[in-house]
């Protein structure tokens, strides 16, 4: 039984992490993508273009940012799992397989 907590626990680490490294990846794509020349010039008469596109690029980021708080309070609950398994399998001790049934 002890290691299917041991596997619980590295499924749960392993996937906060992927979790985290993603929004981290994510918001540098964003910040890079938000300060960098876009490439669209504006032709005549077409300055609106160039600024919708940064608008929305800016807008993207700035959802991107709001959803890192989200990416913070899953991670949290993930963690806070890990350590209740972690706690139960301290609770439960080592060796107790070993007893008669």
């Amino acid at each position: 039984m002890s290691e299917d907590f041991s596997i619980t626990q590295l499924v749960l680490s392993t996937q906060r992490t992927e979790l985290e490294v993603s929004a981290r990846e994510l918001d540098a794509k964003m910040s890079t993508a938000h300060s960098a020349e876009t490439g669209v010039q504006a032709p005549l008469g077409r300055s609106s273009l160039r600024e919708m596109l940064e608008g929305a690029i800016g807008e993207t980021h700035a959802l991107v940012q709001i959803g890192q708080d989200d990416v913070l309070k899953v991670a949290g609950r993930i963690m806070a799992l890990e350590t209740q398994t972690a706690d139960l399998d301290l609770q439960l001790g080592s060796g107790w397989e070993d007893l008669p049934l």
